[in-house]
């Protein structure tokens, strides 16, 4: 046979089909978030029609059977649908709905025509259109400006960004940071410009090109130009006490909102106020108390407005020094007070002074009380005159509710309030001016006397050129409002019995009648029995209220359950709730990281997860697992491969809960090096899971052991192909026996290693023996062994010949070994038999045998004058 004829023959072989089905697919697709699209797969048969009895069709994303089809029936995940009937057309494409990100991937479409079978995959890409935003707001002309432009919910990550002048491109560098990921997989990012704009009808654009669409996107607004606040910070002393009154003033700016904060020594003191009344100027007000001793301070004001880069600070220094022969000092808690209500009398304050119908009209506002005394047992009062043509005088009078005779009228000047410091009442009063009109605030300050049980009229008059007006509130001195502590209105604590003891207290209040109830439920509320409520004289002669209620733990368990506590008082309009749920519990879970063990592959490994500092044994546990390389995220279920053993629970000592969740995994150096697992707990008290992962794995051992025999003409091969992880050198030893007790080891010149670096970090070795045919039908038992420097033990496989055939011997018995690939040829030295040659000198193939080895490797071979030997490409 000629060496041509030789070669044609085998390159007919190759081309030969290898299967009885082709599958056909259009790859890549592409398709927007949210839509449906149709993953194209057909396929054809050599002998038409199609029987379905013989049809079976399957489609996988990665590990995840999305459909199977067979003469039993066909199963679909919800996310994807099918024609069947387009089925017996050899049309079996899938369409997949409301895609996400972490649809995008490789489909599987597996199509098996018994008893022939062949699979295509198909890319799908998905994208996500930017959404762009300009922040429109106004800017100064001939100044500084930042604009920002807001693209969010894009995908994939790249994207180009170009602000526009009118039209044309501006060369001035943006500020634009890397994009960052949201929960859904898309991205966001923020560009910011810095311009100083000079003209009128000015238009700015952000221009965005994403390969999501064909045209950019583009976001503009025509520039309008403001103006700044002009700011001005001063104080006045409140004569014979230890306070002072900061006045930050606004003025000339536009557009309207603006926000306030105030600080001392740089430290932040008071939320932010904002004015929502449509004028063009604000002040804002802050009352400091200084203790007994030397106290200095800088009082700044900082205002935030559209138009400025940065805040506008203006700061102002004051000292105070002590002086011990004032007769009295008003107490910090009212101050304190003062300070909280400020935010209402500046909103009532701007709102009578700037409403142009008030301009021309002298307005009084009603007397304002809070709702609290001070732990100095007093309270405040205020009231308030605006627009005076001159400054306006104060009177204040109490007097009995039932009496009109017995009256006490004290004026608003500086020479009276200091004869007021010893008495039951001190009058505070601020002047102020604004365009020329005169503004005044006032506050009577009054102390608690509770052997005075009548009723008094309070009235406040003011007196502007000659008009006089007046408001009038009638004040109770025994009637005194329960107070509660807003940081934790309901204390809570854990209980031997498992339930959890809820707690309120109620102070400082007059008379000693109280009503306290306690309900819970999920939107409807059930009554709870008291557990205990105690009402006692505290030393300033007032009273406290303690009240304790019981409920079970797993009560809370449920999503949305709450306890209520409602009180009742002589004092109070109405009556007042507070609530609490497990998400108002101190005590949180803390999850620890996950206890990762040595990964051996075919070995068992069990990730522990710890969590710990929880009210309630009852959490919800899961475990998800990544692919290397890929960021979608998997639950994992008991399998096989996975267990998941019961949590181990103990109680503490201080009657919280710690639990151990464990996942026991069958590891394998081929899909689980690089993977990663998630410990995911969840909750009702928790606003979102707490999750710790294990990183990527890193397995180590045998990923493949694999043994295959090869029949010859003089001899029978043995191949072992043995691929370890990490890089590390591989021993492998053949031994033979008659029994399976005594082995006689062969020595390594009558083997053949040939070692391989493969990539991944993985090193292979395929190891071979030739074992000599034997005439008799004698039983021989053969053993491979492979001992790593990473391992204690060597792993060993068994071969038994039988009759002449190959067996592997294993836990589940005795299975056919399957055959290698192996070439054997007539040729030169190394060959058996003398080789036959052309007139050319050529060597003559006699005998072609291929079979597969390995689906990753081809086998060829390569024949010349001088040797004969097998190669294998990938």
């Amino acid at each position: 046979m000629k060496l041509g004829l030789c070669v044609f023959l085998y390159i007919l072989l190759l081309q030969q089909p290898t299967s009885g089905v082709e599958v056909t697919v259009e790859s890549p697709q592409t398709t927007l978030i949210g839509s449906s699209v149709l993953l194209p797969c057909t396929f054809r048969i050599n002998n038409p029609p199609i029987n379905s009895n013989f049809l079976a069709i399957f489609w996988n994303f990665g590990n995840i059977e999305l459909l199977k089809y067979d003469n039993k029936g066909m199963t679909t995940n919800s996310k994807v649908s099918v024609n069947e009937q387009d089925f017996k057309n050899g049309v079996v494409s899938l369409s997949l709905h409301n895609v996400t990100i972490s649809d995008e991937g490789t489909y599987t479409c597996l199509v098996i025509y018994s008893p022939d079978r062949q699979e295509k995959t198909v890319d799908l890409h998905v994208k996500a259109s930017p959404v762009v935003k300009i922040t429109k707001k106004a800017l100064l002309q001939n100044h500084k400006n930042q604009i920002q432009c807001s693209i969010t919910d894009f995908y994939p990550e790249k994207i180009k960004v170009t602000w526009l002048r009118n039209g044309s491109p501006l060369p001035i560098p943006t500020d634009m940071k890397e994009p960052q990921r949201n929960a859904d997989g898309t991205y966001r990012v923020n560009s910011s410009l810095i311009i100083t704009p000079t003209q009128d009808n000015l238009l700015i654009e952000c221009k965005v090109e994403h390969e999501s669409q064909t045209t950019p996107i583009k976001d503009s607004y025509t520039v309008i130009y403001g103006v700044p606040p002009t700011v001005q910070i001063f104080s006045s002393e409140i004569p014979e006490h230890k306070e002072r009154v900061f006045v930050c003033e606004l003025k000339g700016f536009y557009p309207e909102p603006v926000t306030v904060k105030w600080r001392q020594n740089g430290k932040r003191i008071e939320s932010s106020g904002r004015n929502a009344d449509g004028t063009f100027n604000k002040e804002s007000f802050y009352r400091i108390h200084f203790s007994s001793q030397n106290q200095s301070a800088d009082i700044s004001c900082e205002v935030e407005h559209e138009t400025l880069l940065s805040p506008i600070i203006k700061t102002q220094h004051i000292e105070y020094y002590s002086d011990h022969n004032k007769s009295s000092r008003l107490g910090l808690t009212v101050v304190l007070t003062i300070i909280a209500t400020l935010a209402v009398i500046c909103a009532l304050l701007w709102y009578f002074v700037y409403k142009k119908k008030y301009f021309k009209r002298f307005v009084v506002s009603p007397i304002y009380r809070p709702e609290m005394w001070g732990e100095d047992r007093k309270i405040t009062l205020y009231c308030m005159a605006f627009n005076c043509p001159k400054e306006v005088q104060v009177t204040w009078i109490v007097e009995d509710h039932d009496e009109q005779s017995n009256k006490k009228s004290y004026g608003g000047t500086v020479d009276e309030e200091k004869n007021l410091l010893s008495r039951d009442y001190t009058i505070k009063t601020d002047h102020s001016r604004v365009s020329g009109m005169h503004n005044v605030i006032t506050a009577v300050i009054m102390t608690a006397n509770l052997s005075d049980e009548k009723k008094k009229d309070i009235v406040c008059i003011f007196n502007c050129d000659g008009q006089t007006k007046w408001q009038t509130i009638v004040w109770n001195p025994m009637l005194l409002k329960p107070q509660i502590f807003h940081e934790t209105p309901i204390k809570l604590s854990l209980c031997d019995s498992g339930d959890v003891l809820c707690s309120v207290n109620l102070m400082n209040f007059s008379p000693k009648d109280i009503r306290i109830t306690w309900s819970s439920g999920v939107g409807h509320y059930q009554d709870l029995k008291t557990f205990k409520e105690i009402v006692t004289k505290n030393p300033q002669n007032m009273f406290d209220a303690e009240s304790e209620c019981r409920i079970s733990v797993k009560l809370f368990n449920e999503p949305g359950f709450k306890v209520r506590v409602t009180w009742k008082h002589e004092s109070m309009d109405n009556s007042e709730t507070k609530e609490v749920s497990a998400a108002d519990f101190p005590w949180r879970p803390q999850i620890g990281d996950i206890i990762i063990p040595d990964l051996i592959h075919s070995a068992e490994a069990k990730l522990q997860c710890t969590i710990s500092g929880n009210f309630t044994d009852n959490l919800d546990v899961k475990w998800f697992r990544r692919e290397p390389g890929q960021q979608e995220l998997y639950l994992v279920s008991p399998s096989e491969k996975y267990k998941l053993p019961v949590m181990d629970v103990t109680r503490q000592e201080d009657r919280t809960y710690t639990c151990t969740a464990s996942l026991i995994v069958t590891v394998s150096g081929r899909t689980d090096h690089g993977a990663e697992f998630i410990c995911r707990v969840g909750h009702p008290s928790m606003e979102r899971p707490l999750e710790k992962r294990t990183g990527e794995l890193n397995v180590r051992g045998i990923h493949v052991f694999d043994v295959f025999f090869e029949y010859a003409q003089s001899h029978d091969l043995l191949t072992a192909d043995v691929r370890v992880f990490p890089k590390q050198n591989i021993e492998v030893t053949w031994s033979r026996s008659k029994s399976e007790k005594s082995y006689e080891t062969y020595p390594d010149s009558e083997l053949i290693n040939k070692y391989a670096d493969i990539g991944g970090g993985i090193n292979q070795l395929i190891s071979q023996y030739k074992a000599k045919k034997s005439i008799q039908d004698h039983i021989k038992y053969f053993k491979v062994s492979v001992k790593l420097e990473s391992m204690e033990s060597p792993v060993e496989k068994i071969i038994v010949r039988k009759k002449g055939d190959y067996s592997i011997i294993d836990k589940a018995g005795e299975g056919l070994l399957p055959k290698s690939s192996i070439m054997e040829c007539n040729g030169p030295p190394g060959c058996s038999d003398p080789p036959e040659t052309t007139e050319k000198g050529e060597f003559v193939i006699s005998e072609i045998r291929l079979s597969v080895i390995d689906p990753n490797f081809v086998n060829t071979f390569a024949a010349r004058k001088d040797e004969c030997h097998i190669s294998s490409l990938k």
